[in-house]
C-alpha cells in the first residue's frame, strides 16, 4: 500500500496526470480572496453564506415566485418540498422528499376549509390514487395533503416527468401518503386509466395513497370517477387562519386587523404573504395601514420614482448610491458608497451624451443621511458612524432591483460590468460575491438569456475562482426562484462537469456543491469523484467545499462516498477525503458534531472512513487538528477514541496528541 502511494504521488508531482492541454488552462486560475483566510474565518464565512443562501431562497417561496408558479401558501422552504432537483443521466428521476414544517403547520392549524377536502378524501376512501384538477396558485397542493392527512400518517412529495404507472416500488414507504405535482407534464393533457391507476398494485402493496395534480389544460373525462375539481378557499379566511396561529396568542384582535386591510387578496397566497408582513410589522410599530401600503406594488412605484429625477437635478451618484444600496442591503455603507461611486461612474459614460447629468460626490455627513432617509433605511441604534449598516425598509431593495432592470434599460452592460467587477474584486468577500449573484438572480427573471450570456456564462469561462463561485450561486437561486429554469441550470451542471474547457469544470463543481446537487446527492457526488479524478492537482480544494457543503443536507450518503474515495490510488484523492472530513467535524453544532451523531448511527462505515484517513499518508495534520479541538472543546468521542485505539498503527499519535482513551478496553490493550 504505502510503495503503491510513493509511485502515485511521484507520477502526480511530475504533472503526468494532466494533459499538456489541461495543464496550460489550469496554470491561469487565480483562487478567491478568501483562501488565504485561516481556517476558522472561512468557517464563519461559510456559515455566513449559508444562511444568506437559504434566506433567499425561503423569501423567493414567500414572494410566490419559487418552486413554480404556486399552490396553497407558494411553495416550502429549504430542507423540506423543494422543487429543486439534479437532472442526471438517468431516466427515471423520481425524487421523494418530505413535507416541509412549514406546509404541516399550514395543514394542522392554519388551514382554510374548501369542498374540495372532503370530496377527494371520498375518492381516497373509494381508491388509492385520485386526481386533484385546478389553476396553480389557488391553494391546490395544501388541498390535496390535508385529504391525504386523514387517511396516512406520514405524507411526502413526489417529483417526475413521468406518468404514475411508472413509479416504482422502491420509491414508497408503508403507510406513507404522496402528493405528486404533474401539472404541465406531456402526459396529462389527455389523461388515461393506464396512466392513473397503472401504480395501483404498487401503492396497494406497501399501502399508500397517491394524489396527482394537474391543471385546468388537462383532459380528465375519461376518469370521472377519479377526478375531483379544485374549488380554492377564501383568501381572507386565509388570512385570519394565518394570523390567529402566527400572532402571539392574547395579544392582537385578529378580526380588527382584517378589518382595516385595504388591499385586494385574489388568492391564498396573496393573504399568506399579507399575513407574513403583518406578523413582522407589527412588532416595529407599523399599522396595518402602513404595512398594506408597502405590498410590493406601491414601493415599485415609490422606487420609480426615486430613481428618476428631474432633468435639472439629475445626480447619477444619487441614483448609484440607491442601485448599489439595493444590491448589499445590509453591508456596512461605507461598502456601499465606494461602490456605489465605482457604478455612478461606467453610468456618466451611458448618460453623458446630450444629456445634463452630473457625477456627484460620494455622500457625507448631513448628506448622507438626507439620501439614507430618500431610499427608505430602516434606522436602528448604531456605536459607531463607521459602524454602520445600510438595511432599506422591507421590500423596497427588489422594489428598486426591479425598477432599475424594466426601467433603465439602457444601463443593463453598465450594471453587469460593475456587478462583475464588485464580484471579482480580489479585495472583496464572499458575502458581497452571494449579494451580487442574488441578484443577477434577480435580473434573470426577466431577461435569463441576456443575463446568462452577457454574465453567468462569462463568468464560469473566467479564471477567476471566484466568478465561478459566483456564477454557481446565481445559477442557484434562479432554480430556486424561478421553476421553469429548474431543467436548464440542471443540464449545464452535467454539461459542464464533461467539457473540455476546465473553467467550465471548476464551475461545475460550484454548482453541485449547492441545493442543487442536495436534490441528487448521490450523482452529484459521484459528478464530484469523476471531476477529482480528472483534475485532483487543482480542483481537490473546490471538491473538498462542495463536499462540506452536501453533508449538511446528505450525512450518510456523503460518509459512504468518502469510504469509497478513501481507497483511491490517488494521494490528492486520499488528501481531499481527509480535508474534507476534518472540515465536517468542524461543522457548528448544538449538542454534539454532526459526524459523531452518524458514527452513532453507523459507528462501522465512520470508524473505518476516519481508520483509513489517519492510517494514510496523505492524511496531513488536518484530521488529527478536528480531533484536538473536540478534545479542547470537551466533546464526549469516547466511543471513537476506543474504535481508532483499536488500531495498532495509531496507537502512538493517539497518545502524543493525548487522544488515548482514558480507559482503553483490555482487547484495545491488547
Amino acid at each position: 500500500m504505502a510503495d503503491d502511494e510513493a509511485a502515485t504521488e511521484a507520477v502526480e508531482a511530475k504533472g503526468q496526470v494532466l494533459g499538456p492541454q489541461e495543464r496550460h488552462e489550469n496554470d491561469g486560475l487565480r483562487t478567491p480572496p478568501e483562501a488565504k483566510l485561516s481556517a476558522a474565518e472561512q468557517r464563519r464565512f461559510s456559515e455566513q453564506l449559508r444562511e444568506l443562501r437559504t434566506g433567499f431562497i425561503a423569501g423567493a417561496s414567500s414572494r410566490n415566485a419559487a418552486y413554480g408558479p404556486g399552490d396553497a401558501f407558494t411553495g416550502d422552504k429549504v430542507g423540506g418540498d423543494k422543487n429543486i432537483f439534479m437532472a442526471g443521466e438517468r431516466r427515471d428521476g423520481w425524487i421523494v422528499s418530505p413535507v416541509a414544517a412549514e406546509r404541516n403547520r399550514d395543514i394542522s392549524a392554519r388551514f382554510a376549509g374548501t369542498p374540495t377536502k372532503e370530496c377527494l378524501i371520498g375518492l381516497l376512501d373509494d381508491n388509492l390514487v385520485a386526481v386533484l384538477k385546478g389553476p396553480p396558485g389557488t391553494g391546490r397542493k395544501t388541498t390535496a395533503l390535508a385529504a391525504l392527512a386523514h387517511r396516512q400518517d406520514e405524507l411526502r412529495s413526489l417529483r417526475a416527468k413521468e406518468s404514475p404507472a411508472l413509479l416504482e416500488k422502491s420509491k414508497l414507504q408503508p403507510g406513507h401518503g404522496y402528493l405528486y405535482d404533474a401539472t404541465g407534464a406531456t402526459w396529462t393533457k389527455r389523461l388515461t386509466e393506464a396512466d392513473i391507476l397503472g401504480c395501483s398494485e404498487v401503492l396497494a402493496a406497501v399501502g399508500a395513497r397517491l394524489v396527482i395534480l394537474v391543471g385546468l389544460d388537462s383532459d380528465t373525462r375519461a376518469l370521472p370517477s377519479l377526478v375531483a375539481e379544485h374549488l380554492q378557499p377564501d383568501p381572507w379566511d386565509v388570512l385570519k387562519r394565518q394570523l390567529h396561529d402566527r400572532l402571539p396568542v392574547g395579544q392582537h384582535d385578529v378580526q380588527a386587523i382584517t378589518d382595516q386591510v385595504t388591499v385586494r387578496l385574489s388568492s391564498p397566497g396573496d393573504a399568506r404573504d399579507l399575513a407574513l408582513a403583518i406578523v413582522n410589522g407589527l412588532p416595529k410599530g407599523r399599522t396595518v395601514g402602513e404595512i398594506c401600503a408597502e405590498m410590493l406594488g406601491p414601493l415599485r412605484r415609490e422606487a420609480r420614482k426615486v430613481l428618476r429625477q428631474e432633468e435639472d437635478e439629475k445626480d447619477l451618484g444619487r441614483r448609484a448610491f440607491v442601485i448599489a444600496g439595493a444590491v448589499l442591503d445590509g453591508l456596512p455603507t461605507v461598502q456601499v458608497c465606494r461602490a456605489a461611486y465605482d457604478l455612478a461612474k461606467l453610468l456618466f459614460k451611458v448618460e453623458k451624451q446630450g444629456k445634463r447629468a452630473r457625477l456627484g460626490l460620494l455622500p457625507f455627513a448631513d448628506m448622507l443621511d438626507d439620501w439614507l432617509g430618500h431610499a427608505g433605511e430602516e434606522r436602528s441604534y448604531v456605536v459607531q458612524e463607521v459602524d454602520r449598516t445600510l438595511s432599506f425598509r422591507a421590500g423596497f431593495a427588489p422594489a428598486v432591483l426591479d425598477a432599475v432592470w424594466l426601467d433603465y434599460v439602457v444601463a443593463h452592460k453598465a450594471l453587469l460590468e460593475w456587478l462583475t467587477g464588485l464580484a471579482e474584486n480580489e479585495a472583496g468577500d464572499p458575502v458581497t460575491r452571494l449579494k451580487v449573484a442574488q441578484a443577477i438572480a434577480w435580473f434573470a427573471r426577466y431577461d435569463f438569456e441576456f443575463v446568462y450570456k452577457e454574465c453567468i456564462r462569462n463568468w464560469s469561462e473566467s479564471s477567476s475562482e471566484a466568478l465561478h463561485m459566483a456564477a454557481a450561486w446565481a445559477l442557484e437561486a434562479i432554480a430556486a426562484a424561478y421553476p421553469s429554469r429548474h431543467p436548464r441550470v440542471a443540464r449545464l451542471a452535467w454539461e459542464w462537469a464533461k467539457e473540455r474547457n476546465f473553467r467550465l469544470r471548476s464551475t461545475a463543481v460550484r454548482l453541485f456543491g449547492t441545493l442543487l446537487g442536495a436534490e441528487a446527492a448521490d450523482e452529484a457526488l459521484r459528478a464530484l469523484y469523476a471531476l477529482a479524478w480528472r483534475d485532483p492537482l487543482v480542483l481537490r480544494h473546490a471538491v473538498r467545499d462542495s463536499v462540506v457543503e452536501l453533508f449538511r443536507d446528505a450525512p450518510s450518503t456523503v460518509l459512504r462516498e468518502l469510504l469509497v474515495w478513501s481507497r483511491s490510488p490517488k494521494p490528492l484523492l486520499r488528501q481531499l477525503v481527509a480535508g474534507a472530513l476534518a472540515r465536517i467535524a468542524l461543522l457548528p453544532y448544538t449538542e454534539r458534531p454532526a459526524v459523531l451523531a452518524q458514527y452513532a448511527e453507523d459507528p462501522a462505515t465512520v470508524g473505518e472512513l476516519w481508520l483509513r484517513v489517519l492510517t494514510s499518508r496523505s492524511c496531513g495534520h488536518e484530521p488529527w487538528n478536528a480531533l484536538r479541538e473536540w478534545a479542547k472543546a470537551g466533546v464526549d468521542f469516547a466511543d471513537l477514541r476506543t474504535h481508532l485505539y483499536a488500531e495498532p498503527a495509531l496507537r502512538p499519535r493517539l497518545r502524543f496528541y493525548g487522544l488515548a482513551p482514558t480507559t482503553p478496553s483490555k482487547e484495545s490493550s491488547a
